[in-house]
């Protein structure tokens, strides 16, 4: 099974449109995948057009603490046949300061997901717009492991940026969490590089110059979407670009994306205790 986090504490630069075109750019190769809507703001499930999970009932918050056990399904929305999404819940506003309380909390999702890994190919997360121990859990769960069922589990981290000298800013932010839980877990994690969203080369010099900057970073750009109303209008829609403009640029971005991922293309950056990654 593959895990990605698409994460950047950064708002507004289009983590969760970029999670859920994955996911389904992913699905349309016949893996099998499921979206995780890990931000408690739970704009993935709204956008999908999905039912949030009923709180003190069955939800990921609750599954996580241990204070649900029950039959996976009960958990999931069926987007396609391929591609379903881990709803977010009331529940998850409470997650982060009961997960500040308990040791191995990194760890929480990374357990939880790795019961799944006869059940999914791929995993991509939504993560957060912040820096706290939900975004912490979502970043370890990409790290490579052999799981109890002797299966193993590979990932990266996806970082959607926005062609604009604040999120040159916030990259370092990220990427100084990202070093710091590999020293203080001793763990290796791999960066696929920046994903560029929002991009229009009308918007002058600072587009163009800070995607230039982006292209030279040694993370790299993994992929480039363009501002395209499809893209609005797909998120108003409440359906995947692939499934509402399945031949426009940015669709095809993304299956490309998708492939390249799927053929282990993109080789990524790793970071570890013994290994930098700056911006």
């Amino acid at each position: 099974m593959r895990i990605y986090a698409v994460a950047n504490q950064k708002g507004g630069v289009g983590k969760t449109t970029s999670t859920i075109n994955l996911g389904r750019a992913l699905s349309e190769l016949g893996r099998r995948v499921l979206l995780v809507d890990f931000d408690p703001q739970g704009h993935l499930t709204e956008a999908i057009g999905a039912p949030a999970a009923p709180a003190e009932g069955a939800n990921l918050a609750r599954a996580l603490l241990g204070q649900w056990s029950g039959e996976l399904g009960d958990l999931l929305h069926k987007v396609s046949d391929n591609l379903f999404v881990l709803c977010t819940s009331d529940d998850m506003f409470l997650l982060e300061p009961q997960m500040y309380a308990r040791t191995g909390r990194e760890q929480l999702l990374s357990r939880f997901l790795d019961a799944l890994t006869d059940v999914f190919d791929d995993v991509v997360i939504d993560c957060p717009p912040s820096l706290g121990a939900i975004n912490d859990s979502a970043l370890v769960a990409t790290r490579r492991r052999t799981t109890g069922g002797h299966s193993e589990v590979t990932g990266k981290i996806i970082i959607p940026v926005g062609a604009e000298d604040s999120s040159i800013r916030a990259l370092r932010l990220l990427l100084r969490q990202v070093r710091t839980l590999c020293e203080a877990l001793n763990i290796e994690l791999n960066i696929a590089g920046l994903l560029v969203n929002l991009y229009d080369a009308r918007r002058g010099k600072v587009a163009t110059t800070t995607l230039e900057a982006f292209k030279n970073h040694p993370l790299g750009v993994v992929e480039v979407i363009h501002d395209r109303a499809k893209v609005r209008d797909s998120w108003r829609e409440r359906t995947p670009l692939m499934d509402y403009a399945p031949d426009s640029e940015n669709a095809e971005a993304f299956r490309n994306l998708a492939r390249r991922l799927a053929v282990n293309e993109i080789p990524g950056t790793t970071a570890g205790a013994t290994t930098a990654v700056t911006a």
